[in-house]
């Protein structure tokens, strides 16, 4: 791990939601964003899955922005980032970033075939959101009705 300071922790996330649905035949970009870190670190490789991913290929390549400033005027940060081209099932799964000196950070990336195959996975997230409120708003009713009987 690189240098680190008392106090200071370097932080790794990718950017955007930690479940990605994309339709096949198209470009993915993953951005890792290494903050915190005194110094930039000296490489990010991305993992699919178990296997590591080498940094050129015919179907991915990665790229890292070192020394970027931070919006909030802050110190600097890194961005690596994993571009596949034109994303087929087989590339469905886990991706890792794992900086020289900071930890890593995991998306799950799903391709999905087709709008109709978009449509299902988005209406099952929303079920199952919903149904996520419903149970949250029922325990919150019976802890009221406690907290009101105790009274």
């Amino acid at each position: 791990m690189g240098v680190v300071q008392a106090g200071i922790i370097p932080r790794t996330e990718i950017l955007g939601e930690p479940d990605r649905y994309v339709k096949a035949g198209s470009n993915v970009v993953l951005r890792c964003i290494v903050r915190g870190a005194l110094e930039p670190p000296t490489f990010i490789m991305w993992y699919h899955g178990a296997e590591q991913l080498a940094a050129d290929s015919r179907r991915h390549r990665t790229q890292l922005d070192p020394n970027l400033p931070e919006a909030s005027g802050e110190g600097q940060s890194t961005i690596g980032s994993l571009i596949i081209e034109s994303a087929k099932k087989r590339d469905t799964g886990n991706y890792t970033c794992s900086p020289s000196n900071s930890p890593s950070a995991t998306v799950t990336l799903n391709i999905i075939n087709g709008e109709s195959s978009a449509s299902a996975v988005t209406s099952s997230a929303a079920t199952t959101r919903a149904y996520a409120l419903s149970i949250l708003a029922l325990l919150l009713s019976v802890i009221l009705i406690g907290v009101g009987h105790r009274t």
